[in-house]
């Protein structure tokens, strides 16, 4: 495996080796050592259709470990917390199920996920589902610079009526005081 930063602090692109033979591919995808600062705790399975925006979310406290299992995901990633060096920049990571690469995204940065064709991926977290640590805003606030390539994606009624990126800032800045 080979670990490679990404513009934004903390994400990292992990770069699997696949081991081929005759009776197919063997590849490892998660080693709890690969992780740093986190242990994972929960596995997820998520299918997508086309054209399907899932986000933009961010959480204060856990992380995420991702991989594409089929299909292609465009990762939109935007740095939100204090005093990192890459606050307020973001970055769109394309990822499909043959590039074997898995993705860290730590607490703070926040996240999308397009599916331009039909995209199975799994996930793992850090904790499990909190309400008050799974904030999101809309896809296509502009202070996300993200260069989503839909302008009128399949979204879920939650993500379709997310707060402004103002209001989720406000929200996760209250909560890290109050850690």
């Amino acid at each position: 495996m080979q670990k490679q930063a990404t513009t934004i602090d903390g994400v990292f692109v992990h770069h699997l080796a696949p081991h081929e033979d005759s009776r197919g591919c063997f590849t490892e995808i998660y080693r709890e050592s690969w992780l740093t600062g986190f242990r994972s705790i929960q596995w997820n399975l998520v299918t997508s259709g086309a054209q399907t925006l899932r986000g933009v979310h961010v959480h204060k406290h856990h992380h995420d470990y991702l991989m594409v299992l089929s299909g292609t995901l465009l990762l939109g990633l935007h740095d939100v917390r204090p005093g990192s060096p890459s606050n307020g920049m973001s970055e769109l990571l394309p990822l499909t199920g043959e590039s074997m690469q898995t993705v860290t995204i730590p607490p703070g940065v926040c996240h999308g996920f397009y599916f331009p064709e039909p995209t199975t991926h799994i996930y793992s977290v850090s904790e499990y589902f909190d309400p008050e640590d799974d904030l999101a805003c809309r896809y296509d606030c502009p202070e996300l610079n993200l260069d989503w390539p839909d302008a009128a994606p399949v979204l879920s009624d939650r993500d379709r009526s997310a707060d402004s990126y103002a209001e989720m800032l406000e929200k996760i800045s209250s909560v890290w005081q109050s850690d």
